[in-house]
Formats: C-alpha cells, sequence, structure tokens
C-alpha cells in the first residue's frame, strides 16, 4: 500500500466528516499536484544539468580565452543545486505514513504555503541568476576584446545581446506571475479546505 494509498484509508476512517470537504478529491488533487512538481523539478534540473556540461565544454575548450563560460556554469548550478535541496529539505520533513492524520494535514498546509511563497520569489531564486549566467559573459568577452576592435564592431552587438536577454527574461518573468496567479486561487481553495480539516480533527481530538 503507498502512501497516498495509506492516508486515504486513514482520512477516509475518521469520523468527524467536515460539511463541504471531500476527502477523496483533495487526495486526487495533491496527487497530481505533487506527481507534476515532482516531475517539473527533475525536467528542470535535467535541462540545467545538460546546459552545464555544454557550457563546461565551452569553457574549457580554451580556458583562457573562454573562462566567462564558468559564469554561467554556475548559474546553472545554482538553480538545479536549489532545486535538489528544497525538494530534500522538504520530503525531509513530511509526515511519516505512520503518523496521525492531523500530522499529514498540517505537512500538505506548510507545504501548500511553502509553494506559494516560492512562488512569489520566483525572481529572485530561478530568474535572476540564470539571467546573470547568461548576460555576464557577453559582457566579460566585450571587455577582453575592448582594445582589440572598434568600439562600435563589438559595442553595437553587445547592446543588441542584452536587450535580447532583457526581453526574454522579462517575458519568462511575466509568464511566471501570470501562471502563479491563476494557480494561486486553486491553492487558496486547497488551503482552506486542509484548514477546516485541521479545526475538525482538533476539535474531535478535544
Amino acid at each position: 500500500m503507498s502512501f497516498l494509498d495509506k492516508l486515504q484509508h486513514a482520512w477516509q476512517s475518521q469520523r468527524c466528516a467536515t460539511p463541504g470537504i471531500n476527502p477523496d478529491q483533495l487526495l486526487k488533487v495533491a496527487r497530481l499536484e505533487r506527481r507534476v512538481l515532482f516531475w517539473g523539478d527533475i525536467f528542470v534540473v535535467l535541462t540545467f544539468l545538460f546546459v552545464l556540461v555544454l557550457m563546461l565544454r565551452a569553457a574549457f575548450r580554451d580556458i583562457h580565452e573562454d573562462w566567462p563560460w564558468l559564469f554561467s556554469a554556475v548559474s546553472d548550478v545554482w538553480v538545479a543545486g536549489f532545486v535538489l535541496f528544497d525538494r530534500w529539505r522538504r520530503r525531509r520533513d513530511a509526515a511519516h505514513a505512520d503518523e496521525p492524520l492531523l500530522a499529514h494535514v498540517e505537512w500538505s498546509i506548510k507545504d501548500i504555503e511553502h509553494r506559494m511563497r516560492q512562488d512569489r520569489n520566483s525572481l529572485w531564486w530561478y530568474i535572476m541568476p540564470i539571467a546573470l549566467g547568461c548576460m555576464i559573459p557577453p559582457v566579460l568577452f566585450f571587455a577582453m576584446d575592448y582594445s582589440k576592435r572598434p568600439l562600435l564592431a563589438s559595442l553595437i552587438p553587445l547592446l543588441f545581446t542584452l536587450g535580447g536577454f532583457v526581453v526574454t527574461f522579462t517575458f519568462v518573468h511575466l509568464v511566471m506571475k501570470y501562471g502563479g496567479r491563476v494557480a494561486l486561487e486553486t491553492r487558496r481553495r486547497e488551503l482552506q479546505a486542509l484548514r477546516a480539516l485541521r479545526e475538525s480533527l482538533l476539535n474531535t481530538e478535544e
């Protein structure tokens, strides 16, 4: 029997049915959301590990000339490491299968609240490090070639490159912000239902 099956069995065995709450539906939503988030995190980590390999290959092809690509590699390590550390920390703090149902409800509430905070701070944890990793190398290459080429011949491509990155990452930020607003209402409803169930369980224990 899986963890969610045990949780469902424990949930359905409670005598304190809370009006307006469908435990089966809540469990299905939680199961689907956690699977989507898990595979989404796996995809993000694998993508940045792949880009990391490319950046390291580009940097070490001629380390004396191409070392600025190491900044891109560092940004990839930051994002992938943050995703893995955050998932490990949440998994470590998760309620165990043999704990009371109230502990699982409490953990689910904290997990949703954590994801909501993470969505609000995605600019600093995800977008900004990636943007800096993409924009710093061109600036360094420009500084390294400053005395070798005419100013306009190197400055204009740099400005176009940086402008393209600014537009791209601004668009990504707006899309993520919009997606966060769309998901916020669903999470608020789920959070409200879990809090109501927690209150019901607390009242039953009393």
